[in-house]
This record gives structure tokens, sequence and C-alpha cells, in this order.
């Protein structure tokens, strides 16, 4: 069986790595959102849009935190925070 969960990028986050979605393995029983982050930003083809930004998280459609905890088939966006104007 296939423990993944789909990683979307957005706005800048998306425009800066050149990714749109990608698959991250995970436990059966699931991992913190703040390992996973930890680990996505040590990802070449992901460090230079990452690195020093706070990002925005939402899990299925739901906005989360860090501690959250993330498993096998859940959809996790990431996004800059929105500024207005």
């Amino acid at each position: 069986m296939n423990h993944s969960i789909t990683v979307r990028l957005f706005a800048q986050l998306r425009e800066l790595s050149g990714i749109e979605t990608l698959d991250y393995d995970v436990p059966a029983e699931g991992l913190a959102l703040s390992d996973i982050l930890v680990d996505l930003r040590t990802r070449p083809s992901l460090a230079v849009s990452l690195e020093g930004v706070r990002l925005m998280t939402a899990v299925n459609q739901t906005m989360v935190r860090e501690g959250h905890h993330v498993v096998p088939g859940d959809e996790l966006a990431l996004f800059p925070p929105v500024t207005g104007g």
C-alpha cells in the first residue's frame, strides 16, 4: 500500500521551485507537519523557494498549524502569507 500525501505549492513558492505538486512518502501512522516542513526545506529543488519563508499551510483545504498530524492520503497545501492593499 502506498503511504503518501500530495503536496501542492502555490504562488511564488510554485514559481520559484517550478513544482506544482509532489508526492511525499509518510509512515502509515502519519507524521507531524513540522517534520515534513523541515524535510522539504532541505531538498535542493525546494530549498530556495522555502528558505526563510513563513508558510501558511492547509491540510485537506483546512488551515492548520505545524503541530498538525498528517496521514497518508492527505493533501498538504503550502503558500506564502496573503497580504492586502
